[in-house]
């Protein structure tokens, strides 16, 4: 197939998007055509863009053959609106938020130009409800999962690798469990909530405890409130940013990940990539039962999966896979074989593109959307 691969988000720019955007590029790649119109800037000025990625896209399908075209994200359905006068098959990728976004502006607008599309793949069930809140019609959608690729496991020495993470972030581990979040510092994420309500409670079993966490957001005040207020400052490390050679480090030292999510109106986790590069490492996932993070965490097959605020079950849970080592590790390689059927990218593109050329079909067939 000859794909027009249009996205927004894209290196040399990081982020969780970012990468999976890059991700499925380069693996989209290898068995398949694919031309690549990519723009790294903020979203506020896509509107002031637009018309110049309209005239990039068009001048792609005028001078190349193109069997469908593209879109990462829901904010560039108004993009695909428009590319819709060229007659081509146009697939979009719904995240969650770009769905969700809280403003009546975008929702009055964004949900209508998605519905108007060919393929509507949805990355999990979370998101696929929120697009059927807003009139999408099911029969437009697929789910496909986010993909992973198995370069985060390092196969050596845990002390070892200890030692080298303790000199990256200047930080004495001993003999200390690390648990470890990753994310922005926003409140969906309920990184405030767990060390307000977990942390503690964890600590009066498991004093050789730390939990580390990696990502910044408007929320790092009120964690390092949480933190000063409960004299935590020796026992909950906030370390911002991370290049991906410290998160490698992280992700094979840590004991256990934690996904701590919240429900918040207005937000949603659309997947929980994060999640997956942990469990891909052997290690061991508590999550929230909640959204998106279900379709990356399949309870007691690669995590486990707990009710949001119940903090008797996420200290009862942690507590007994930091108490007992053997079960923490074979639950870990078990959760590591689960992620890679499931989740590797080569399974994950096959369906993507079945999924185009089933829009192709329909297309050719005088079915458009169904």
């Amino acid at each position: 197939m000859n794909i027009l691969f249009i996205t927004r988000k894209f290196p040399p720019v990081k982020g969780g998007m970012e990468k999976v955007a890059f991700d499925l590029y380069t693996h989209m790649l290898t068995i398949s055509k694919v031309r690549l119109i990519s723009y790294g800037g903020s979203s506020k000025f896509l509107p002031i863009v637009l018309p110049s990625f309209f005239a990039r896209a068009a001048w792609n399908i005028l001078t190349h053959k193109t069997d469908v075209v593209y879109l990462q994200d829901g904010l560039l359905s108004l993009l695909g609106v428009m590319l819709k006068i060229f007659g081509k098959p146009i697939a979009i990728t719904i995240h969650g938020l770009d769905i969700t976004y809280e403003n009546h502006f975008y929702q009055y607008i964004i949900p209508k130009c998605v519905k108007k599309l060919d393929k509507i793949i949805c990355i999990s069930n979370a998101t696929e409800e929120e697009c059927i809140k807003r009139g999408i019609p099911r029969e437009k959608i697929t789910i496909i999962p986010n993909g992973i690729s198995d370069e985060f496991y390092v196969n050596e020495n845990k002390t070892v690798l200890k030692e080298q993470l303790a000199n990256k972030i200047n930080f004495s581990f001993n003999d200390k469990k690390i648990l470890l979040s990753v994310g922005r510092l926003v409140e969906r994420k309920g990184f405030h909530w767990f060390v307000k309500n977990v942390i503690s409670g964890l600590l009066e079993k498991q004093s050789e405890l730390v939990y580390i966490i990696v990502g910044d957001g408007k929320y790092r005040k009120e964690i390092e409130a949480i933190i000063a207020e409960r004299g935590l400052q020796s026992y909950v490390k906030l370390l911002g940013g991370m290049d991906d050679e410290t998160l490698k480090l992280l992700y094979n030292t840590c004991d256990i990940f934690v996904m701590p999510n919240i429900p918040v109106k207005g937000d949603i986790e659309g997947f929980g990539i994060v999640a997956i590069e942990a469990a891909s490492c052997g290690v061991p996932v508590v999550a929230s039962e909640l959204e998106g993070i279900k379709d990356a965490i399949v309870n007691e097959k690669n995590g486990f999966l707990i009710e949001p605020y119940n903090a008797y079950d996420f200290n009862n849970i942690i507590f007994g896979l930091l108490d007992n080592d053997y079960k923490k590790e074979m639950f870990g390689k078990k959760s590591r074989r689960f992620t890679l059927e499931n989740y590797n990218w080569r399974r994950i593109i096959e369906i993507y593109l079945r999924t185009f050329k089933q829009s192709l079909k329909c297309k050719n067939d005088g079915l458009e959307g169904y």
